[in-house]
């Protein structure tokens, strides 16, 4: 089902505009696809199990699900800065590169050094003359 929209992939949609709800479901549905969900749903099924057999206690069964979703939560977000950053560096690097270019084109233009400098006026400049220094 794919979802048209004016706005661009990036650009958050609002409830009230069309498509929210169906872009809302689509995340929703990739969410319950990926991987992290069913580790952290099996580490909760499995730790309960455990601490229902009396196998561990309350504080280990805290403990570890506590650590597990925020290895999980932080790394998610340490990759989403780690994403941005990787975007804003290309960014620079193109910006970068399209300056280089620019100077490149610059500096293979034939200069003529035997042509006078004029102002703005239409005047020659004329510098100094070495001999009478």
């Amino acid at each position: 089902m794919a979802i048209q929209s004016n706005k661009t992939a990036n650009e958050k949609l609002m409830i009230h505009e069309e498509g929210f709800w169906g872009a809302w479901l689509s995340k929703i549905m990739f969410t319950l696809i990926s991987v992290k969900v069913w580790c952290l749903a099996a580490s909760i099924v499995v730790s309960t199990m455990l601490l229902i057999n009396n196998h561990i206690t309350g504080a280990q069964w805290l403990t570890f699900n506590t650590t597990i979703w925020a290895l999980i939560l932080g790394m998610k977000e340490v990759f989403r800065i780690a994403e941005g950053r990787d975007k804003a560096d290309s960014e620079i690097l193109a910006q970068k590169g399209e300056q280089d270019a620019a100077l490149m084109k610059l500096s293979q233009q034939p200069t003529d050094t035997n042509a006078p400098q004029m102002c703005a006026d239409g005047t020659e400049i004329v510098g100094e003359d070495p001999d009478e220094l």
